[in-house]
């Protein structure tokens, strides 16, 4: 044995520790032979590690599972537990009270974090083959920082008929808005509607690549093979035929979109998931998008955001082979400048809700640190409401003393005594678990909004059903566990005397350990909220380089109707509430607009290729939205489409050192020749969380698909409701058959901000939450400590002390601890936080009162807490207290 290296004395020690006396020795015996067979069969490290596992096994087996000869049986055993249980959780109600709230409001929180978590991550993963499917994104620039996701009309094409291995892909574009119409036979409308989303055109080949297998869609209606064919055919959901047609087989009937094209409906599938990024409610053939747009299908420079190709791969070329081959044809078809600035590659589908730089049709996308975070969140609320179980019951371990030291001399072992302890644990973690399945109904139903979750019911579901289970099993082991061990070990003739030891670790209190484990988490929470709103504000109010207040947009008819468009200017030019009107092809910035990027160099130098953004406007869109020129002209209604504004920052990547120089130089944009006639201030077309953009404004009414209303300064609401509805009026008089729908600019840019907005709610709602569960744990302290001390209150006062003076004892300690989480907090919260913003091009600059605040006010509501639990104890007749002393 001397010559055999020693096995763990950590875990020799918890054998001697927790098994029987009469089975110890026997343990040992049979581990240490094991373990010595093992060192001969593996390496000293590989049998320590069996060690450590045979010795729990054993424990398992032998303490646990063994019964006692002297004991009773084990129904009566467990049932005598609860009726012990009940009876000790009636004795001490208030810190069953406490210790049931504060476990309901951490489980209840954990239950709506995990349902979120899961969600997030359910989407498009119900695909066969999703792990295969890619999505061709281009990225452009030398440093490859900027990124978009669609790609050139031709792309699709040219790699199906030149790539062998491209023949299962599908592409798409996504117009969301539209104007329905319901024919009747004899081709008049007898409905119209106004869909604000979910219309789309796509190939036959959509439902092969992104199958929805495992998802509720089915085919309901019509051919799949065949809905999609030819052109102007569509496929409708199921609420959409419904809302169109009734019930019934609506195959063959005919659709009318925005007044032009009239579609006939070859099919009807079930409603879209909400755990989609294909929100598509209105498939219109593709083959209809080659028709109507049959000039860009040999544009390769030009690009639309919203057209979109899905790849499937197959297994035997991988995702760098696959991005080579579409460099490859990419080269062949492009001029160099073109292909040498602007790059396809290939992003996962199960990637692409997750990996906000590219966008997703649905708005919306969650970067996976923030789901870990969300995670994290749920997990430390679990643990704080821990905590609290476990300082609150070896608090109360001294009003319990007697009562442990009359169980073990009347024969009480201590494993009887650990279960009662954790019997305890499960009937109260038991009544949190059911309360808090019906208050994360209630979570779910107020944050809806904020976590973009579909109502359901946690009673019914499964998963959340089989995730309180285990949450409930391990809060009990983990808050049970330590105080039950704590509790039983105590000496019986002390116990009997009221004397104990409070526990330690590391030489410092393990209760005050835990406090500052509790607050550290409480004050990181209220820190990173804290600043996450900061920087909410900074979105908002940070100037983006054009005017948004009082401006109302509106979309207009798609046809090029110049005089009704006239009419339509002149009218409401003329209303003593108009500044000013402009139409364009899309808006300066927002959520809701098009996008159209191209590429421009100077003429010549193909080797300066900028990617830019192209807009179409009249003489007033600078007026109107405030943006500056800085040289040059504005642009004027008779100005022809070769004649182009651009943005300061446009005309410096394209070398021009100045403003001025620009002026009047020749480039060529996406192969037309035009001319530099004035430079403006840059602007941010996208949200602040991007670098400004590569505008060019020109002149072209052809283009022209949105009109905006500056206001006069309106401030009473009847008068702004009044407002809109006269420019209602005009419109339906202008355009009577077409559907007014208008927006105000600033809500519509606000809208770039509304998921970190959402965030920075649900970090203030947690970070309350962790305060409300700490402040919890600190009331049941304080009440013990109050109890205890309170002849020592009495007597201090009687000798002369002041409630102030009684007041500092009771929190002094309580504030230090508080002081040393804040001090923990702060680089913990300031490394997330600034990693945070590291993902916005536009960030707040982090200083130190912005840590300094949510501490301080930490500090004061756990003050505020202790200070109310503690006067009335302060208040009290000493008499009160020392009479029967």
């Amino acid at each position: 044995m001397n010559n055999t290296p020693r096995p763990p004395r950590w875990i020799d020690n918890l054998i001697d520790r927790l098994a029987p006396g009469d089975l110890a020795e026997e343990i040992h015996g049979d581990l240490f032979e094991l373990y010595r067979k093992d060192i001969h069969r593996k390496s000293i490290p590989a049998a320590r590690a069996k060690y450590i596992v045979n010795a729990f096994g054993f424990l398992l087996r032998r303490f646990f599972w063994k019964r006692n000869s002297l004991s009773l049986n084990n129904s009566s055993m467990l049932k005598n537990y609860f009726i012990i249980a009940y009876r000790s959780l009636l004795s001490y109600k208030s810190n069953t009270v406490i210790n049931i709230l504060g476990l309901t409001i951490g489980m209840a929180s954990a239950l709506t974090i995990f349902t979120f978590i899961r969600h997030e991550l359910s989407y498009d993963s119900f695909h066969s083959n999703v792990e295969n499917i890619y999505r061709v994104v281009r990225v452009s620039g030398k440093d490859r920082s900027e990124g978009r996701t669609g790609v050139s009309y031709p792309v699709p094409g040219a790699l199906k008929d030149e790539v062998a291995a491209f023949q299962k892909m599908t592409s798409m574009e996504y117009f969301g808005e539209a104007i329905v119409e319901v024919p009747d036979s004899s081709g008049n409308v007898i409905a119209r509607f106004k869909e604000n989303n979910g219309l789309a055109m796509a190939e036959p080949s959509f439902f092969d690549v992104l199958d929805f297998k495992d998802s509720p869609v089915r085919w309901l209606q019509g051919n799949p093979d065949k809905a999609l064919t030819d052109p102007f055919c569509v496929v409708l959901t199921e609420s959409l035929a419904k809302k169109y047609f009734g019930s019934g087989n609506i195959v063959g009937k005919t659709l009318r979109f925005e007044k032009e094209a009239d579609c006939k409906v070859t099919g009807v599938i079930s409603d879209m998931p909400a755990n989609t990024d294909f929100p598509f409610s209105m498939l219109i053939s593709y083959s209809t998008l080659r028709t109507i747009r049959a000039r860009m299908q040999d544009d390769w420079s030009s690009v639309d955001d919203s057209h979109q190709t899905y790849i499937m791969l197959p297994d035997n070329i991988t995702k760098q082979e696959a991005e080579a081959q579409i460099a490859k044809v990419h080269a062949a078809h492009t001029p160099k400048d073109l292909h040498e600035s602007r790059f396809y590659i290939l992003q996962k589908l199960s990637d692409v809700h997750f990996q906000s730089q590219f966008g997703t049709y649905s708005g919306r996308s969650i970067s996976k640190s923030m789901l870990l975070a969300m995670a994290a969140i749920a997990v430390f609320l679990l643990v704080t409401c821990c905590i609290n179980y476990i300082n609150l019951a070896t608090a109360q371990s001294a009003m319990r003393a007697k009562e442990v030291g009359l169980r073990k001399v009347m024969g009480g072992s201590r494993k009887s005594l650990v279960w009662q302890f954790l019997t305890e644990t499960w009937v109260i973690v038991l009544m949190a678990g059911i309360i808090s399945l019906a208050l994360s109904e209630i979570l779910l139903w107020q944050l809806q909004s904020l976590l973009n979750l579909p109502l359901q019911h946690h009673f019914k579901d499964p998963f959340i059903l089989q995730a309180l289970g285990i949450v409930m099993l391990v809060v009990t082991l983990f808050a049970g566990l330590y105080p039950s061990f704590s509790i039983s070990k105590m000496n019986p003739v002390n116990s009997l005397k009221s004397k104990f030891t409070t526990e330690t670790l590391g030489g410092f209190s393990f209760r005050k350990v835990l406090v500052v484990v509790q607050f550290t988490v409480t004050q990181i929470i209220a820190v990173s909220a804290f600043i996450v709103v900061s920087q909410m504000d900074f979105f908002r109010n940070q100037d983006m380089g054009f005017s948004r207040e009082a401006i109302i947009t509106f979309p207009i008819p798609h046809h090029d109707d110049s005089v009704k468009r006239q009419q339509l200017e002149d009218r409401l030019l003329a209303q003593s509430f108009v500044s000013n009107v402009t139409f364009s092809y899309t808006l300066p910035a927002g959520v809701h607009r098009r996008q159209n990027a191209r590429n421009i160099w100077r003429t010549g130098e193909t080797s300066r290729n900028v990617i830019f953004e192209y807009q179409a406007a009249d003489s007033s869109y600078t007026s109107v939205f405030g943006i500056t020129l800085l040289a040059g002209k504005n642009l004027n209604n008779n100005d022809r489409e070769t004649e182009i504004l651009i943005t300061r920052v446009l005309s410096e990547r394209l070398g021009f050192r100045t403003p001025e120089e620009a002026i009047g130089q020749p480039v060529s944009m996406s192969g037309k020749d035009v001319t530099i006639v004035g430079v403006v201030a840059d602007f941010y077309n996208n949200s602040l969380k991007e670098d400004k953009g590569n505008i060019v404004i020109t002149h072209n009414t052809k283009a022209f698909t949105s009109g905006s209303v500056k206001l006069q300064s309106i401030q009473q609401y009847e008068s702004l409701q009044q407002a809109i509805a006269k420019l209602e009026t005009i419109w339906k008089e202008t355009y009577p058959t077409d559907i007014f729908e208008y927006r105000f600019f600033d809500d519509n840019v606000k809208a770039y901000y509304e998921q970190e907005q959402n965030y920075a709610q649900l970090f203030q709602f947690f970070s309350i939450v962790f305060l409300l569960i700490g402040c919890l744990g600190l009331y049941g302290l304080i009440a013990f400590a109050v109890n205890r001390k309170s002849k020592e209150v009495a007597i201090r006062k009687v000798l002369g002390a002041t409630i102030s003076h009684i007041l500092v004892m009771f929190s002094k300690e309580y504030i230090q601890l508080i002081l040393i989480s804040f001090a923990l907090a702060v680089p913990v919260a300031y490394y997330m936080v600034n990693s945070w913003l590291s993902n916005f091009k536009n960030q707040i600059t982090l200083t130190l009162w912005m840590f300094i605040v949510p501490g301080l006010l930490v500090l004061i509501i756990a003050l505020t807490v202790i200070i109310l639990k503690s006067m009335r104890t302060v208040r009290a007749n000493p008499i009160d207290k020392l009479k029967y002393e």
